[in-house]
């Protein structure tokens, strides 16, 4: 496969936990192809190998056999320093749980992820940056609040911005919804779909959420750790 136009190609990924002595197959020979700009949504039932495929893609977790190319990089080849950095500077990751430190300000927790780069220029241009996005999802009026002063849907939206602060290539988001109240999770998932179109980050969404995977622009179901057929962009 050629990654000059997919940000994300997985070509017969496996991964295999070991508990003991037995071996639990959680992929099972997948292969796929992201594009530049794409919404994908994936979908499966409970144990069907969901996170630990956006784990692998984002770097969080290591494929047991295959290829993994991420934004042109061949990440499966990486060692843990070179992968970190990888991570911080072109992706961006969602978790159900948004994981902002209490102690700290909303902006405080939107600028953690700069905190990596000794550049003072990088800092500098995050720092101007943070507000306005920061805006953009209508949190301007909450930067020096609290995780605890907050909503949830108003934490996710937070956390949503500080997996943008990188300015990264792809965003990676599991079950980013599966917390909220309706009302939250539809706001939510407007703001990821409008990240997407009018700014062109590609988007991954692990999901049980139907209507959220029917948004997205395709949707990959797994199965038993397998997809129907690799499936091209």
């Amino acid at each position: 496969m050629s990654s000059v136009k997919s940000v994300v190609e997985l070509s017969e990924v496996i991964k295999t936990f070991h508990r003991g002595d037995e071996a639990v197959s959680v992929l099972k020979g997948v292969s796929l192809s992201i594009s530049h700009g794409e919404s994908v949504a994936v979908v499966g039932p409970s144990g069907s190998g969901k996170s630990t495929l956006l784990n692998i893609i984002g770097t969080l977790d290591h494929p047991s056999s295959g290829s993994v190319t991420i934004d042109g990089e061949q990440v499966h080849e990486m060692n843990e320093l070179a992968l970190a950095d990888f991570r911080n500077q072109r992706l961006g990751f969602i978790f159900q749980s948004h994981h902002l430190l209490p102690q700290c300000t909303v902006l405080e927790n939107v600028l953690v992820p700069t905190l990596a780069s000794r550049d003072p220029r990088v800092l500098e241009s995050a720092a101007e940056r943070a507000p306005a996005l920061l805006k953009r999802v209508g949190l301007d009026h909450r930067m020096g609040h609290r995780p605890s002063q907050l909503s949830g849907g108003e934490c996710q939206r937070v956390a949503v911005v500080r997996a943008l602060i990188n300015q990264p290539k792809l965003l990676l988001a599991d079950e980013p919804t599966g917390a909220l109240d309706s009302q939250s999770a539809d706001g939510l998932s407007e703001l990821l779909l409008e990240l997407n179109r009018e700014d062109g980050v590609t988007l991954i969404v692990v999901t049980h959420s139907i209507a959220l995977a029917k948004q997205m622009g395709r949707t990959l179901e797994l199965s038993d750790g397998a997809l129907p057929a690799p499936l091209r962009a």
